[in-house]
């Protein structure tokens, strides 16, 4: 018998796990505490939208943060029957996470902690990378849905060890964006074009995926948004958290910087637009 699933959170990340696992061919509804978003990916897809919390076999949760899934929870656990599994593909980080288990536990319902890393373009194509917290057993019942967006797939450790995995991915992510944004605007300020720079950087050591990536988004800036800066520093929040202790703490300061370009009004713009709060920070101090 096919996996009944159900997807809770229908954002532009939620509405993309939804596409890939409908397109995987499993049975699937979609749920959101607030019912139009839903309803209008189920439309899209051409299956029902949950009216409440969904009684499914496996369920995907992807919302902001641990709050937002602890909301989640107050609403589905009551409805789920024992031996269900939930799987947790927010980030919401290690306290919240382990928290989360503990509760599925309480009522019989096992629990995958599986963040994901990549743009909700990546996601639509299916080349997610996933982080897994959970039993050996409990893992390995999520992989086939799993597999449906994610195009590789660690077994990182107990619950809340995929959880600790995305904080470190994320931290790394958005102290590197937030080093780029800055020698880009440092050195257009030197007399160095952005572009000049970017060939410079492509013939180096340093040429990776992600200065590949998010090569048009720095120099062909646009109001496309794969990934938001106040969401990255709710996700530097985290981190910080996690490197509590540690001197000098390179994702403190990074941290700093993406609350003040969120208070200058970035925060629902893309993570490249941090290359616009330095320009004009900079002209603001001169």
């Amino acid at each position: 018998m096919s996996t009944f699933v159900a997807v809770c959170g229908s954002g532009r990340m939620g509405a993309q796990l939804a596409r890939r696992i409908a397109g995987g061919g499993f049975p699937l509804t979609v749920w959101n505490r607030t019912a139009s978003t839903a309803e209008a990916l189920a439309a899209e897809l051409g299956i029902d939208a949950a009216a409440k919390p969904p009684a499914a076999d496996l369920v995907i949760v992807m919302v902001t943060d641990g709050n937002a899934l602890h909301a989640v929870l107050d609403d589905l656990l009551p409805v789920l029957a024992p031996g269900a599994l939930v799987v947790d593909c927010s980030t919401s980080g290690v306290l919240a996470t382990r928290r989360a288990a503990r509760r599925c536990a309480d009522v019989g319902v096992a629990f995958v902690d599986c963040p994901v890393s990549g743009s909700t373009a990546v996601a639509g194509r299916g080349e997610l990378g996933l982080m897994a917290g959970g039993s050996v057993t409990d893992v390995e019942r999520a992989t086939p849905v799993l597999r449906t967006f994610g195009r590789t797939l660690v077994h990182v450790g107990p619950v809340g060890a995929g959880a600790a995995a995305k904080v470190a991915v994320n931290g790394l992510l958005h102290t590197f964006n937030t080093a780029l944004a800055e020698v880009l605007v440092a050195a257009e300020r030197q007399g160095v074009d952005r572009t000049a720079l970017y060939e410079v950087l492509a013939g180096s050591v340093l040429w990776n995926t992600y200065l590949s990536y998010k090569r048009d988004a720095y120099l062909s800036p646009s109001e496309e948004v794969a990934f938001d800066l106040a969401t990255a520093a709710k996700d530097l929040g985290l981190a910080v958290d996690a490197a509590a202790g540690l001197p000098g703490s390179v994702t403190g300061r990074a941290h700093e910087i993406h609350r003040d370009a969120v208070a200058a009004g970035y925060g629902d713009r893309d993570i490249a637009a941090l290359a616009g709060w330095f320009a004009g920070a900079s002209t603001e101090r001169n």
